[in-house]
């Protein structure tokens, strides 16, 4: 009897399990009824379902709310702010008459001025004096004598001598300050020439041949004797070509007489100089300094119990900047393309350059950069989203069922 009972209990444990598992398949089996007549309905109806998924995604993501508005229309005032200050700063004015040529030399009376009281007056033949190299005159701007030497004629100087190379210019350009020398091009020759001046360090004149070699040793004599020197005609160097950079003639790219004839250095500077090159790589180096502080700030401001998720909110930071841009950029072009026009229109010569002075390569480039990155990573969250609410749309809450083993 007692085996029969534990049979028995053994065989009715059984039938529960088998019974439990047919109610298990059935409520499986009426899920999977219900999912797929879900799914049907939803491919039935697949282009209404995307279009209301990408409706709900742009409305998550439109600079909707006051915060947003805020950021956007701070950074297109600073962006605005940006390409009026670095076209102020860059504009070309005339040699000698400049804002920022004005500003440079006061700079530099300012720094030279605890230095005017040397008793070291006296140049000699590769050694400027101290009082010889405070004064704004550096030796390779001399021109009298040129003409004499075959080196250059008038204004074009510039792009015979190696000074005012923006970067060899600080080895070169240094030199002649400390020696009383211009350095020039005369292909294939890089030749010296002594410099002298009157009593009062004007009148400068090319006077003979001078050694390059022997130029850059007795520059290494003034570093071990007097670095303090060398220093302050460092920095007369670097504010001379500051001084330069943004008047008609301009300085040249770097190296560019050394490859070229000065005839053609001086037309290439005419489509491209430094100062170009340094006005468009500053306002491009502003712009995304102007993006990434708006793009911080903003996220900073990400309330997780107020605002969508934070990738959603990444995609408003972007269009906040990628929008801020086109509109700065924009208003840009008009003020360019106008000042052109009405330039035209009126003959006046002098509109036609201000507006092209105001052109902001830098920001166009910035702001083109900004618009495919910001469609890249737009794109990339709106396919995740898309494929997220999708998955939830067809097989809905119930489907755990598929998920067993």
């Amino acid at each position: 009897m007692r085996k029969y009972k534990k049979l028995s209990e053994k065989v009715n444990k059984q039938f529960e399990k088998i019974i439990n598992r047919s109610e298990e398949v059935n409520k499986n089996m009426k899920e999977f009824i219900e999912v797929n007549n879900r799914m049907l309905d939803n491919f039935e109806n697949l282009d209404k379902v995307l279009e209301d998924i990408d409706r709900e995604f742009a409305k998550k993501t439109g600079i909707l709310n006051k915060k947003d508005q805020i950021f956007l229309w701070t950074a297109v005032a600073l962006q605005i702010s940006r390409i009026y200050i670095v076209s102020e700063i860059t504009k070309i004015e005339n040699a000698g008459k400049g804002e920022l040529e004005e500003y440079l030399k006061k700079f530099q009376e300012e720094m030279f001025k605890k230095f005017q009281n040397t008793n070291d007056g006296i140049n000699q033949e590769y050694r400027a004096s101290l009082k010889q190299i405070l004064t704004n005159k550096v030796p390779y701007d001399a021109t009298d004598g040129g003409k004499k030497f075959g080196i250059f004629k008038g204004a074009n100087h510039r792009f015979a001598t190696l000074g005012h190379d923006p970067i060899l210019g600080y080895i070169f350009g240094t030199a002649n300050i400390l020696t009383n020398t211009i350095t020039t091009v005369q292909l294939p020759l890089v030749l010296s020439y002594h410099v002298q001046y009157n009593e009062i360090y004007g009148n400068p004149q090319i006077t003979k041949l001078a050694s390059t070699g022997l130029m850059f040793l007795k520059v290494e004599e003034r570093i071990k004797e007097d670095k303090i020197t060398v220093a302050l005609a460092l920095i007369k160097q670097i504010i001379h070509i500051g001084t330069d950079l943004y008047t008609p003639k301009g300085i040249q790219i770097p190296g560019a007489n050394l490859v070229l004839s000065k005839k053609n250095a001086e037309r290439l500077t005419k489509y491209i100089s430094t100062g170009d090159i340094i006005k468009i790589t500053s306002s491009a180096a502003i712009a995304i300094v102007i993006n990434f502080i708006i793009s911080v700030l903003h996220n900073l401001f990400y309330n997780e119990n107020d605002d969508i998720s934070r990738e959603l909110y990444n995609v408003r930071t972007r269009k906040i900047l990628k929008v801020s841009n086109i509109i700065a950029e924009s208003l840009n072009i008009v003020y360019v393309g106008s000042s052109i026009v009405i330039g035209k229109q009126t003959g006046n010569p002098e509109l036609i350059k201000e507006g092209m002075k105001r052109i902001d390569l830098g920001g166009y480039i910035v702001a083109v950069h900004q618009i495919v990155k910001s469609s890249l990573v737009q794109e990339k969250i709106r396919r995740e989203y898309l494929e997220n609410k999708l998955y939830d749309k067809f097989l809905g809450e119930n489907y755990s069922f598929l998920e067993e083993e």
